[in-house]
Protein backbone atom coordinates (compact mmCIF):
# COMPACT_ATOMS: atom_id res chain seq x y z
CA UNK A 1 0.00 0.00 0.00
CA UNK A 2 0.99 3.59 -0.52
CA UNK A 3 1.31 5.80 2.54
CA UNK A 4 -2.06 7.41 1.79
CA UNK A 5 -3.67 3.96 1.64
CA UNK A 6 -1.96 2.94 4.89
CA UNK A 7 -3.21 6.06 6.67
CA UNK A 8 -6.74 5.37 5.50
CA UNK A 9 -6.50 1.74 6.63
CA UNK A 10 -5.06 2.77 10.02
CA UNK A 11 -7.99 5.15 10.49
CA UNK A 12 -10.42 2.32 9.83
CA UNK A 13 -8.64 -0.12 12.17
CA UNK A 14 -8.27 2.37 15.02
CA UNK A 15 -11.93 3.24 14.71
CA UNK A 16 -13.05 -0.39 14.95
CA UNK A 17 -10.77 -1.33 17.87
CA UNK A 18 -11.76 0.94 20.73
CA UNK A 19 -9.63 -1.10 23.11
CA UNK A 20 -6.64 0.31 21.27
CA UNK A 21 -3.65 -1.22 19.44
CA UNK A 22 0.08 -1.00 19.97
CA UNK A 23 2.35 -0.05 17.08
CA UNK A 24 3.54 -3.66 16.90
CA UNK A 25 -0.05 -4.96 16.63
CA UNK A 26 -0.83 -2.39 13.94
CA UNK A 27 2.37 -3.31 12.06
CA UNK A 28 1.31 -6.96 12.03
CA UNK A 29 -2.07 -6.05 10.58
CA UNK A 30 -0.57 -3.84 7.87
CA UNK A 31 2.38 -6.19 7.26
CA UNK A 32 4.94 -3.42 7.68
CA UNK A 33 7.62 -2.71 10.28
CA UNK A 34 7.01 -0.95 13.58
CA UNK A 35 8.98 2.16 12.55
CA UNK A 36 6.70 2.71 9.55
CA UNK A 37 3.62 2.46 11.75
CA UNK A 38 5.14 4.91 14.24
CA UNK A 39 5.79 7.53 11.53
CA UNK A 40 2.33 6.98 10.00
CA UNK A 41 0.64 7.28 13.40
CA UNK A 42 2.36 10.61 14.05
CA UNK A 43 1.18 11.80 10.62
CA UNK A 44 -2.36 10.54 11.27
CA UNK A 45 -2.44 12.42 14.58
CA UNK A 46 -2.15 15.75 12.73
CA UNK A 47 -5.68 15.43 11.35
CA UNK A 48 -7.27 12.62 13.42
CA UNK A 49 -7.95 12.45 17.20
CA UNK A 50 -5.55 9.54 17.82
CA UNK A 51 -5.06 9.26 21.59
CA UNK A 52 -3.35 6.93 24.02
CA UNK A 53 -5.68 4.57 25.88
CA UNK A 54 -6.07 5.75 29.46
CA UNK A 55 -4.08 3.57 31.84
CA UNK A 56 -2.43 1.58 29.02
CA UNK A 57 0.72 3.34 27.77
CA UNK A 58 1.75 2.46 24.22
CA UNK A 59 -1.78 1.52 23.14
CA UNK A 60 -3.57 3.91 20.82
CA UNK A 61 -7.11 4.44 19.52
CA UNK A 62 -9.24 7.11 17.86
CA UNK A 63 -11.33 9.19 20.26
CA UNK A 64 -14.83 8.55 18.94
CA UNK A 65 -16.24 11.58 20.77
CA UNK A 66 -14.09 13.85 18.56
CA UNK A 67 -13.89 11.72 15.43
CA UNK A 68 -15.21 13.18 12.19
CA UNK A 69 -15.81 10.66 9.42
CA UNK A 70 -16.43 11.39 5.76
CA UNK A 71 -18.86 9.56 3.51
CA UNK A 72 -19.51 9.51 -0.21
CA UNK A 73 -22.95 8.39 -1.37
CA UNK A 74 -24.84 8.18 -4.63
CA UNK A 75 -28.31 9.68 -5.11
CA UNK A 76 -30.28 6.64 -3.95
CA UNK A 77 -28.05 6.21 -0.87
CA UNK A 78 -28.41 9.91 -0.14
CA UNK A 79 -32.20 9.57 -0.20
CA UNK A 80 -32.05 6.68 2.29
CA UNK A 81 -29.95 8.76 4.69
CA UNK A 82 -32.17 11.79 4.14
CA UNK A 83 -35.33 9.89 5.10
CA UNK A 84 -33.69 8.55 8.26
CA UNK A 85 -32.42 12.00 9.20
CA UNK A 86 -35.81 13.61 8.56
CA UNK A 87 -37.47 11.06 10.81
CA UNK A 88 -34.96 11.82 13.54
CA UNK A 89 -35.54 15.55 13.19
CA UNK A 90 -39.31 15.15 13.46
CA UNK A 91 -38.98 12.93 16.53
CA UNK A 92 -36.66 15.34 18.34
CA UNK A 93 -38.87 17.51 20.54
CA UNK A 94 -36.11 19.33 22.43
CA UNK A 95 -32.97 21.20 21.47
CA UNK A 96 -30.40 18.43 21.07
CA UNK A 97 -27.08 20.00 19.94
CA UNK A 98 -25.68 16.68 18.72
CA UNK A 99 -28.76 16.09 16.55
CA UNK A 100 -28.42 19.60 15.13
CA UNK A 101 -24.74 19.18 14.26
CA UNK A 102 -25.31 15.69 12.84
CA UNK A 103 -28.05 16.98 10.55
CA UNK A 104 -25.89 19.89 9.39
CA UNK A 105 -22.90 17.66 8.66
CA UNK A 106 -25.01 15.08 6.88
CA UNK A 107 -26.56 17.82 4.78
CA UNK A 108 -23.12 18.65 3.37
CA UNK A 109 -22.69 15.06 2.14
CA UNK A 110 -26.08 14.92 0.40
CA UNK A 111 -27.43 16.55 -2.71
CA UNK A 112 -30.04 19.20 -3.42
CA UNK A 113 -32.87 19.53 -2.56
CA UNK A 114 -32.04 17.21 0.36
CA UNK A 115 -29.27 19.46 1.65
CA UNK A 116 -31.54 22.47 1.98
CA UNK A 117 -34.27 20.48 3.71
CA UNK A 118 -31.88 19.02 6.30
CA UNK A 119 -30.41 22.45 7.06
CA UNK A 120 -33.96 23.68 7.74
CA UNK A 121 -34.64 20.63 9.90
CA UNK A 122 -31.47 21.30 11.93
CA UNK A 123 -32.57 24.89 12.43
CA UNK A 124 -36.01 23.76 13.63
CA UNK A 125 -34.46 21.39 16.19
CA UNK A 126 -32.14 24.15 17.43
CA UNK A 127 -35.18 26.34 18.18
CA UNK A 128 -36.73 23.76 20.54
CA UNK A 129 -36.46 24.12 24.32
CA UNK A 130 -33.13 22.80 25.64
CA UNK A 131 -32.90 19.60 27.69
CA UNK A 132 -29.36 19.42 29.14
CA UNK A 133 -30.14 16.30 31.20
CA UNK A 134 -31.16 14.36 28.09
CA UNK A 135 -28.04 15.53 26.26
CA UNK A 136 -25.75 14.48 29.11
CA UNK A 137 -27.41 11.06 29.41
CA UNK A 138 -27.11 10.40 25.67
CA UNK A 139 -23.44 11.44 25.65
CA UNK A 140 -22.64 9.12 28.55
CA UNK A 141 -24.51 6.15 27.09
CA UNK A 142 -22.90 6.69 23.68
CA UNK A 143 -19.42 6.68 25.17
CA UNK A 144 -20.14 3.68 27.38
CA UNK A 145 -21.49 1.74 24.40
CA UNK A 146 -18.64 2.70 22.05
CA UNK A 147 -15.81 2.20 24.53
CA UNK A 148 -17.31 -0.80 26.40
CA UNK A 149 -17.47 0.98 29.77
CA UNK A 150 -20.16 0.14 32.32
CA UNK A 151 -22.59 2.97 33.10
CA UNK A 152 -24.36 3.76 36.36
CA UNK A 153 -27.85 5.08 35.73
CA UNK A 154 -30.75 6.38 37.82
CA UNK A 155 -33.97 5.21 36.20
CA UNK A 156 -37.66 5.45 37.09
CA UNK A 157 -39.72 2.61 35.68
CA UNK A 158 -43.18 3.27 34.28
CA UNK A 159 -45.68 3.19 37.13
CA UNK A 160 -42.97 3.32 39.81
CA UNK A 161 -43.00 6.09 42.43
CA UNK A 162 -39.24 6.21 42.98
CA UNK A 163 -36.07 5.94 40.95
CA UNK A 164 -33.60 3.09 41.24
CA UNK A 165 -29.88 2.94 40.55
CA UNK A 166 -28.46 0.31 38.20
CA UNK A 167 -25.03 -0.48 36.82
CA UNK A 168 -25.47 -1.60 33.25
CA UNK A 169 -23.33 -2.83 30.39
CA UNK A 170 -24.86 -1.17 27.32
CA UNK A 171 -24.95 -3.81 24.60
CA UNK A 172 -27.33 -1.94 22.32
CA UNK A 173 -29.02 1.44 21.91
CA UNK A 174 -32.21 1.00 19.92
CA UNK A 175 -34.93 3.42 18.74
CA UNK A 176 -38.59 2.65 19.26
CA UNK A 177 -40.49 1.78 16.08
CA UNK A 178 -43.78 3.33 17.22
CA UNK A 179 -42.71 6.46 19.10
CA UNK A 180 -39.90 8.98 19.44
CA UNK A 181 -38.37 7.08 22.37
CA UNK A 182 -35.04 5.27 22.51
CA UNK A 183 -33.90 2.38 24.67
CA UNK A 184 -30.66 0.95 26.02
CA UNK A 185 -30.44 -2.83 26.33
CA UNK A 186 -27.72 -4.54 28.32
CA UNK A 187 -26.75 -6.54 31.37
CA UNK A 188 -28.04 -5.08 34.64
CA UNK A 189 -26.50 -5.76 38.03
CA UNK A 190 -29.91 -5.58 39.74
CA UNK A 191 -31.61 -7.99 37.34
CA UNK A 192 -28.46 -10.10 36.87
CA UNK A 193 -29.69 -10.51 33.33
CA UNK A 194 -30.50 -8.54 30.21
CA UNK A 195 -32.73 -5.54 30.90
CA UNK A 196 -34.24 -2.73 28.85
CA UNK A 197 -34.35 0.89 29.97
CA UNK A 198 -36.14 3.75 28.25
CA UNK A 199 -33.58 6.54 27.89
CA UNK A 200 -36.20 9.26 28.45
CA UNK A 201 -36.76 7.84 31.96
CA UNK A 202 -33.06 7.94 32.90
CA UNK A 203 -32.51 10.89 35.23
CA UNK A 204 -28.73 10.62 35.52
CA UNK A 205 -25.93 8.59 33.95
CA UNK A 206 -22.24 8.37 34.77
CA UNK A 207 -19.34 6.23 33.57
CA UNK A 208 -17.73 3.74 35.91
CA UNK A 209 -14.14 2.54 35.78
CA UNK A 210 -15.16 -1.01 34.92
CA UNK A 211 -15.11 -2.35 31.36
CA UNK A 212 -17.23 -5.08 29.82
CA UNK A 213 -17.35 -7.27 26.75
CA UNK A 214 -20.44 -8.01 24.72
CA UNK A 215 -21.08 -11.78 24.71
CA UNK A 216 -20.45 -13.43 21.37
CA UNK A 217 -23.91 -15.00 21.43
CA UNK A 218 -25.64 -11.61 21.83
CA UNK A 219 -27.62 -11.13 18.62
CA UNK A 220 -30.02 -8.18 18.54
CA UNK A 221 -31.74 -9.52 15.43
CA UNK A 222 -32.61 -12.75 17.22
CA UNK A 223 -33.38 -10.96 20.49
CA UNK A 224 -35.94 -8.65 18.85
CA UNK A 225 -37.14 -11.19 16.29
CA UNK A 226 -40.66 -11.42 17.72
CA UNK A 227 -40.75 -8.02 19.44
CA UNK A 228 -43.49 -5.68 18.30
CA UNK A 229 -41.33 -2.74 19.27
CA UNK A 230 -38.69 -3.23 21.92
CA UNK A 231 -40.17 -5.82 24.32
CA UNK A 232 -38.66 -9.28 24.06
CA UNK A 233 -39.36 -12.43 26.07
CA UNK A 234 -37.79 -15.78 26.87
CA UNK A 235 -41.20 -17.40 26.50
CA UNK A 236 -42.68 -18.71 23.29
CA UNK A 237 -44.24 -15.94 21.18
CA UNK A 238 -48.01 -15.52 21.26
CA UNK A 239 -49.97 -15.74 18.02
CA UNK A 240 -51.95 -12.55 17.50
CA UNK A 241 -54.80 -12.76 15.01
CA UNK A 242 -56.72 -9.66 13.96
CA UNK A 243 -59.69 -9.27 11.63
CA UNK A 244 -59.69 -6.04 9.61
CA UNK A 245 -62.79 -4.65 7.92
CA UNK A 246 -63.47 -1.55 5.86
CA UNK A 247 -61.95 -0.78 2.49
CA UNK A 248 -59.65 2.03 3.66
CA UNK A 249 -58.35 0.11 6.67
CA UNK A 250 -57.63 -2.99 4.59
CA UNK A 251 -55.89 -0.88 1.94
CA UNK A 252 -53.68 0.79 4.56
CA UNK A 253 -52.92 -2.57 6.13
CA UNK A 254 -51.74 -4.06 2.84
CA UNK A 255 -49.45 -1.10 2.08
CA UNK A 256 -46.92 -2.00 4.78
CA UNK A 257 -45.20 -4.89 6.50
CA UNK A 258 -46.13 -4.26 10.13
CA UNK A 259 -44.09 -7.06 11.70
CA UNK A 260 -41.12 -8.98 10.27
CA UNK A 261 -42.72 -12.32 11.21
CA UNK A 262 -46.25 -11.57 10.03
CA UNK A 263 -47.92 -14.26 7.93
CA UNK A 264 -49.51 -13.66 4.51
CA UNK A 265 -52.83 -11.86 4.78
CA UNK A 266 -55.94 -13.99 4.35
CA UNK A 267 -58.95 -12.43 2.62
CA UNK A 268 -62.26 -13.11 4.36
CA UNK A 269 -64.42 -12.82 1.23
CA UNK A 270 -66.41 -9.85 2.52
CA UNK A 271 -63.77 -7.23 1.76
CA UNK A 272 -61.89 -7.80 5.02
CA UNK A 273 -58.78 -9.79 5.83
CA UNK A 274 -57.08 -11.67 8.67
CA UNK A 275 -53.67 -10.46 9.92
CA UNK A 276 -51.56 -12.93 11.92
CA UNK A 277 -48.13 -12.72 13.52
CA UNK A 278 -46.21 -14.30 16.44
CA UNK A 279 -45.48 -11.54 18.96
CA UNK A 280 -43.33 -11.63 22.08
CA UNK A 281 -45.55 -9.31 24.17
CA UNK A 282 -49.03 -8.50 22.89
CA UNK A 283 -49.44 -5.66 25.44
CA UNK A 284 -47.00 -3.62 23.37
CA UNK A 285 -49.45 -3.77 20.46
CA UNK A 286 -52.34 -2.09 22.30
CA UNK A 287 -51.66 1.50 21.07
CA UNK A 288 -51.38 0.28 17.48
CA UNK A 289 -54.59 -1.73 17.67
CA UNK A 290 -56.43 1.18 19.30
CA UNK A 291 -55.41 3.37 16.39
CA UNK A 292 -57.51 1.30 13.97
CA UNK A 293 -60.67 1.86 16.00
CA UNK A 294 -63.68 -0.24 15.02
CA UNK A 295 -61.97 -1.36 11.79
CA UNK A 296 -60.15 -4.14 13.64
CA UNK A 297 -61.37 -6.98 15.85
CA UNK A 298 -59.08 -9.10 18.01
CA UNK A 299 -59.67 -12.77 17.25
CA UNK A 300 -56.89 -14.14 19.49
CA UNK A 301 -55.35 -14.41 21.99
CA UNK A 302 -58.21 -14.41 24.46
CA UNK A 303 -56.37 -12.12 26.91
CA UNK A 304 -55.83 -9.45 24.26
CA UNK A 305 -59.47 -9.62 23.20
CA UNK A 306 -60.63 -9.25 26.80
CA UNK A 307 -58.30 -6.28 27.32
CA UNK A 308 -59.85 -4.50 24.31
CA UNK A 309 -63.36 -5.41 25.48
CA UNK A 310 -62.71 -3.83 28.87
CA UNK A 311 -61.31 -0.73 27.23
CA UNK A 312 -64.30 -0.48 24.89
CA UNK A 313 -66.61 -0.53 27.91
CA UNK A 314 -64.62 2.22 29.60
CA UNK A 315 -64.78 4.31 26.44
CA UNK A 316 -68.53 3.77 26.22
CA UNK A 317 -68.97 5.05 29.77
CA UNK A 318 -66.54 7.92 29.18
CA UNK A 319 -68.47 9.20 26.17
CA UNK A 320 -71.90 8.43 27.64
CA UNK A 321 -72.70 5.64 25.19
CA UNK A 322 -73.36 2.91 27.78
CA UNK A 323 -76.64 2.91 29.71
CA UNK A 324 -76.86 2.30 33.44
CA UNK A 325 -78.00 -1.27 32.88
CA UNK A 326 -74.76 -1.94 30.94
CA UNK A 327 -72.55 -0.65 33.73
CA UNK A 328 -70.66 -3.51 35.44
CA UNK A 329 -71.20 -1.91 38.86
CA UNK A 330 -74.95 -1.77 38.22
CA UNK A 331 -74.89 -5.44 37.18
CA UNK A 332 -73.17 -6.44 40.42
CA UNK A 333 -75.76 -4.55 42.47
CA UNK A 334 -78.50 -6.17 40.42
CA UNK A 335 -77.18 -9.63 41.21
CA UNK A 336 -76.93 -8.89 44.91
CA UNK A 337 -80.19 -7.01 45.50
CA UNK A 338 -82.60 -7.90 42.76
CA UNK A 339 -83.55 -10.28 39.96
CA UNK A 340 -84.74 -9.72 36.44
CA UNK A 341 -88.10 -10.92 35.26
CA UNK A 342 -88.81 -12.96 32.18
CA UNK A 343 -88.97 -9.89 29.97
CA UNK A 344 -85.77 -7.81 29.42
CA UNK A 345 -87.27 -4.69 30.98
CA UNK A 346 -88.92 -6.46 33.94
CA UNK A 347 -87.28 -5.97 37.32
CA UNK A 348 -88.25 -7.68 40.57
CA UNK A 349 -86.46 -6.54 43.77
CA UNK A 350 -84.83 -9.37 45.69
CA UNK A 351 -86.58 -8.51 48.95
CA UNK A 352 -89.99 -8.88 47.28
CA UNK A 353 -88.83 -12.12 45.70
CA UNK A 354 -87.87 -13.55 49.11
CA UNK A 355 -91.23 -12.55 50.59
CA UNK A 356 -92.99 -14.26 47.68
CA UNK A 357 -90.98 -17.43 48.22
CA UNK A 358 -91.85 -17.42 51.92
CA UNK A 359 -95.53 -16.95 51.18
CA UNK A 360 -95.55 -19.82 48.68
CA UNK A 361 -93.70 -22.08 51.15
CA UNK A 362 -96.20 -21.30 53.89
CA UNK A 363 -99.09 -22.15 51.61
CA UNK A 364 -97.48 -25.42 50.54
CA UNK A 365 -97.04 -26.42 54.19
CA UNK A 366 -100.53 -25.41 55.25
CA UNK A 367 -103.42 -27.82 55.80
CA UNK A 368 -104.96 -26.60 52.55
CA UNK A 369 -102.06 -27.93 50.46
CA UNK A 370 -101.62 -31.47 49.28
CA UNK A 371 -99.49 -33.69 51.59
CA UNK A 372 -97.41 -34.55 48.54
CA UNK A 373 -95.84 -31.07 48.54
CA UNK A 374 -94.77 -31.49 52.14
CA UNK A 375 -93.04 -34.77 51.40
CA UNK A 376 -91.23 -33.33 48.33
CA UNK A 377 -90.00 -30.27 50.26
CA UNK A 378 -89.03 -32.39 53.28
CA UNK A 379 -87.02 -34.78 51.10
CA UNK A 380 -85.26 -31.86 49.38
CA UNK A 381 -84.22 -30.36 52.74
CA UNK A 382 -83.41 -33.69 54.42
CA UNK A 383 -86.05 -33.51 57.15
CA UNK A 384 -89.68 -34.55 57.72
CA UNK A 385 -93.00 -32.83 57.13
CA UNK A 386 -93.71 -32.34 60.83
CA UNK A 387 -90.47 -30.42 61.34
CA UNK A 388 -91.24 -28.26 58.33
CA UNK A 389 -94.60 -27.41 59.83
CA UNK A 390 -92.85 -26.16 62.98
CA UNK A 391 -90.56 -23.90 60.93
CA UNK A 392 -93.41 -21.92 59.40
CA UNK A 393 -96.25 -20.81 61.73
Amino acid sequence: MTRAERLQEMERIYTQHQGGLTDIEMAERLEVDRTTVYRDRIELTTHMPVVEVEGEPGRFKIDRMRYLSSIRVNLAEALALYLAARRMSRHTRTNQPHVVSALEKLAVALKQPMTERLVRAASAVAQQNPDPVRVAVMETLARGWAERIKVRITHTALGSKRAMTYTISPYLIEPSLWSDGAYVIGHSDVHNDLATFKIERIEHASLTTERFTIPEDFDEQELLRFAWGIWYSDKEPVTVKLKFTGREAVTRLKESIWHPQQQPLVDTGDGGCIWTAPVAEWQEMLPWIRGWGADVEVVEPKELREALQSEAKRLARLYGVASAAQDPAFTRVLRLWGKTGKMPRDFHPAVFHMLDVGHVARELLSDRASPRWRRVLADALGTDAATLADWLP
